[in-house]
């Protein structure tokens, strides 16, 4: 059946709110001169704007009722909920409604419109990362299963493989996930910024498991988490690319 990446939005927020309850003061390392409460603000801004999305329909939203919408009031937390909960049930209702391909706008494309089944795996994983990153805030990591790793993954190479013009020459990198067996192949031939390849001779290979992975490429983790063996700097300089704006 696939992931019901609703389903992972709504499980992955509310953890998300249980780990930010009790610590909006502490520093978030994942996102450097962050605090919890930046963090839980950002996400909450996050949510608002696609909910206005999605009420938009295909056309491009309202900022300012999304600007509106963002603001959590006094209680951050509990204002965040609700900003969440809403995100969820204005979606489920235009799914069921006009179905998961019915049209949203989307910045990741040069028609700027996608289905509504496309923006919810985006939000899925908008919310898995910040999730860990509250995880990590709250000294309290949990896991990722890996089936939602390698869904991360494909969703990285598909949408977030942009940043400036490229330096570096040739590279190629290899990602092999030791507990899924998935691998993918990243790389240039130094005329063009990389993206995403069907396989070649790497320059460098990184093994993990598909959550090691799937935080390496959201710069969560470090090279230093990873096996990595070839050119370690074409693999550092590949993983360092992407603008992740």
């Amino acid at each position: 059946m696939g992931i019901n990446h609703l389903a992972v939005v709504e499980e992955f927020s509310g953890s998300f709110t249980e780990a930010v309850a009790g610590h909006l003061g502490a520093p978030v390392p994942s996102c450097p001169g962050w605090t919890v409460d930046d963090l839980v603000a950002h996400l909450a801004e996050v949510q608002a704007w696609w909910t206005a999305v999605v009420l938009a329909k295909g056309a491009y939203p309202d900022e300012e009722a999304a600007r509106r919408a963002a603001d959590t009031g006094p209680d951050r937390v509990e204002g965040w909920r609700e900003i969440s909960a809403r995100y969820v049930a204005v979606h489920e209702e235009y799914v069921r409604g006009a179905g998961p391909d019915a049209p949203v706008w989307v910045w990741w494309n040069d028609e700027e419109r996608d289905t509504a089944a496309a923006l919810a795996s985006r939000q899925a994983h908008e919310a898995v990362v910040h999730c860990w990153d509250a995880w990590l805030a709250a000294g309290a990591v949990g896991s990722i299963p890996a089936e939602l790793a390698v869904d991360g993954v494909e969703e990285f190479l598909g949408r977030f493989l942009y940043g400036k013009a490229w330096e570096g020459g040739r590279a190629v990198l290899e990602l092999a996930a030791t507990d899924t067996g998935t691998t993918w192949f990243v790389g240039t031939d130094g005329s063009v910024g990389p993206a995403r390849l069907a396989g070649g001779a790497a320059d460098a290979r990184v093994t993990g498991t598909a959550e090691e992975l799937y935080l390496l490429l959201w710069r969560r983790v470090g090279l230093g988490e990873v096996r990595v063996s070839g050119d370690r700097a074409k693999a550092e300089a590949l993983i360092a690319w992407p603008s992740l704006k």
